[in-house]
């Protein structure tokens, strides 16, 4: 086991720009970063993100105000959808199902008959709420979100604990620019807490499931989608590329904490214990 606890933060509609299949999903020129970045008062400020290594996944575009840093903290990517579809729920369960040795599997269930707790925190989608064995919390606001993960942190137990932040997507399928950039931006400012709060053995993966650029009037929008990982023990990050599904975070769990043979993407963890 290379961490103890990981912990997974769902930027849930934060999309970094239209994904090569665009055209396909009527999302040709969607970019929600972007848009929201151009659309605020002055520079859109988020350090922690940017400290991370956001910016440096868009080196080619960069977004002003999250610029490329020298020295991320973080390793940084862009997922990829896999799935042909593009609803909503289609990149959690891609980011999360896998198909074991007898029927498909979910990284979730197989983490607690493993003895591993499970915590999960979102606006429940009927996905996450037939999860029964994992402690669910159903949340309205990043805040509470946020809550649910600042108790995790003082919880020693090693473990898996996702949360899905609801405010970004609801302001994205409300074409609400300015209300998309508030909730960004405070949600930055409470993941700054976890950063300092982490333990040397914990693992950071912050991503999103899905994107929802307000500037368009159908949300999901099909988007390369935030792949930021981060541990206090490693002491610099580096580009892990595009990853071809979201799968690869499920997988990444699974390799951590040796409960699966097989799953649907590929693990991070060799990349990010390699240094």
């Amino acid at each position: 086991m290379a961490f103890h606890r990981i912990f997974v933060v769902d930027f849930a509609g934060l999309g970094l720009g239209e994904a090569s299949d665009a055209n396909r999903f009527q999302s040709v020129g969607a970019d929600t970063l972007g848009h929201v970045a151009v659309s605020w008062p002055g520079q859109l400020k988020l350090p922690t993100l940017q400290q991370l290594g956001l910016g440096n996944i868009r080196i080619d575009h960069p977004v002003a105000g999250v610029e490329p840093v020298e020295h991320p903290l973080g390793f940084y990517g862009r997922l990829h959808m896999a799935a042909q579809g593009n609803r909503r729920p289609t990149g959690l369960r891609e980011m999360w199902d896998y198909t074991g040795e007898i029927r498909t599997e979910n990284v979730f269930t197989t983490l607690t008959a493993a003895g591993y707790p499970v915590t999960l925190a979102g606006p429940f989608l009927s996905y996450l709420a037939t999860q029964t064995p994992a402690s669910r919390y159903q949340v309205g606001s990043n805040q509470a979100s946020f809550r649910i993960l600042y108790e995790r942190l003082n919880d020693p137990a090693s473990g898996l604990t996702y949360i899905c932040l609801p405010e970004m997507r609801f302001a994205g399928e409300h074409q609400d620019l300015m209300g998309f950039g508030t909730a960004l931006s405070a949600a930055d400012h409470y993941l700054e807490q976890v950063v300092h709060d982490m333990g040397a053995n914990d693992l950071l993966i912050v991503t999103a499931t899905h994107a929802a650029d307000p500037t368009f009037g159908l949300t999901p929008t099909r988007e390369y989608l935030p792949l930021l990982v981060y541990s206090p023990s490693r002491a610099n990050g580096f580009a892990l590329g595009i990853r071809r599904t979201l799968a690869d975070v499920g997988a990444t769990i699974l390799e951590n904490y040796g409960v699966a043979a097989t799953s649907a993407g590929h693990s991070l963890l060799n990349e990010i214990t390699q240094i």
